[in-house]
């Protein structure tokens, strides 16, 4: 199990660096790291953060995030906006190009998930692997790797 397993990981992180690829020049996928990545991922989540806002979820200075943001920007992978009510705050928005990179792997996932269900014999086979799965996540965010 444990080389399947492995074989099916290695095989969805080679769909999503495609994915990434696809997205980017070869220059600029050199320069992006697995930090811009999730750099995306929160200023996603976050929809339509401030620079402070970033600055708490990841932990960091507003100059350090200041300096993320500016690498971002200068790849095309997120905008900054100033506020109009007030002029001393700037929102960090995913551009087309950013968004892209993160729905290139929402894909995979969403293949992922509905492939398991085309294979579950039942809707009680589902229900087993989503909690098999759940627990995994719950484990592995307890635990650093």
């Amino acid at each position: 199990m444990e080389e399947n397993f492995a074989e099916l990981v290695n095989l969805l992180w080679e769909e999503c660096i495609r994915n990434l690829n696809a997205a980017l020049t070869e220059d600029e996928a050199e320069k992006f790291s697995n930090n811009d990545y999730y750099h995306l991922l929160v200023i996603q989540s976050l929809r339509r953060p401030n620079f402070s806002q970033i600055a708490e979820k990841l932990a960091l200075t507003k100059p350090a995030v200041s300096a993320i943001v500016k690498k971002l920007i200068n790849m095309k992978l997120v905008e900054k906006r100033q506020s109009v009510e007030d002029k001393r705050i700037f929102y960090v928005e995913l551009t087309a190009k950013g968004r892209a990179i993160l729905q290139g792997d929402k894909a995979v996932y969403k293949w992922v998930t509905d492939t398991i269900k085309s294979i579950a014999a039942n809707e009680e086979e589902v229900i087993i692997v989503e909690h098999i799965i759940s627990v995994l996540v719950e484990k592995l965010e307890k635990k650093n790797i």
